[in-house]
């Protein structure tokens, strides 16, 4: 059995160019036309921002739903075969600035699946809120096709490198058909002042995964993905 030496285990790692830190990663929404053209929280810098206050995400699972088959062989116990895939739900979770402008962004999203639209206030200070009201009592939920309200969502695995801290792209996931099913409570108190947080969780039908290999940056060639390229993924089967 070879021995490795600990120089030539750290010249390994330094060929892949470091480790991995779990700091380094870029979440991409791809709303559908009719959401991405009517939701003022995804438009402009607005877009931007709800992208970069994600602080917190997870690269998903993978699990395998499997039967038993018994009786192969005399003596023999169930033995598990596996026969289709299985995607859980994903979770992220966002800062919010002082518009709230994730929490809205999720929100409108969330209404809009099922055909309920934005109550404005009078005015953005606490006299409009206090005059606020509720819709109307006998409004109704119609929930809309799942083309119009499921989008593709790209969680791109980030690494640096000598252009910026996220140019190198290893591996990125792409969830279809994903929808926020739970915008989770967001706690409000007195005492240590902390930023705002929401966490938002999302189902989706499947996911593919991008293998980024090889190199990038001027003059290299390579298949690997940077966090601008991964926006025109095209999904896979």
């Amino acid at each position: 059995m070879a021995v490795t030496k600990i120089d030539e285990f750290m010249s390994k790692i330094g060929r892949q160019r470091g480790m991995s830190l779990t700091t380094g990663f870029d979440v991409i929404f791809e709303l559908p036309d009719p959401l991405a053209t009517l939701n003022p929280y995804y438009k402009d810098d607005n877009k931007d921002l709800v992208r970069m206050l994600c602080d917190e995400a997870q690269l998903p699972n993978v699990q395998t739903a499997t039967g038993q088959l018994t009786g192969r062989f005399l003596g023999e116990s169930a033995v598990q075969y596996p026969h289709s895939r299985l995607y859980t739900d994903v979770g992220l979770g966002f800062l919010c600035d002082a518009q709230m402008i994730p929490l809205k962004f999720f929100n409108y999203w969330y209404d809009w699946m099922f055909g309920d639209g934005r109550t404005m206030a009078a005015n953005s200070g606490i006299s409009g809120a206090e005059s606020a009201f509720p819709k109307l009592d006998n409004r109704v939920n119609r929930l809309k096709y799942q083309d119009n309200y499921a989008a593709k969502i790209k969680i791109v695995k980030t690494e640096p490198d000598g252009t910026a801290s996220n140019n190198r792209a290893p591996v990125t996931y792409i969830l279809e058909n994903a929808y926020p099913y739970a915008i989770d409570a967001v706690p409000l108190s007195y005492g240590v002042s902390q930023i705002t947080r929401i966490n938002v969780n999302f189902h989706y039908s499947r996911h593919t995964i991008v293998y980024g290999e090889g190199e990038t940056g001027p003059g290299l060639t390579g298949t690997l993905l940077n966090s601008d390229f991964a926006d025109n993924i095209p999904p896979t089967v």
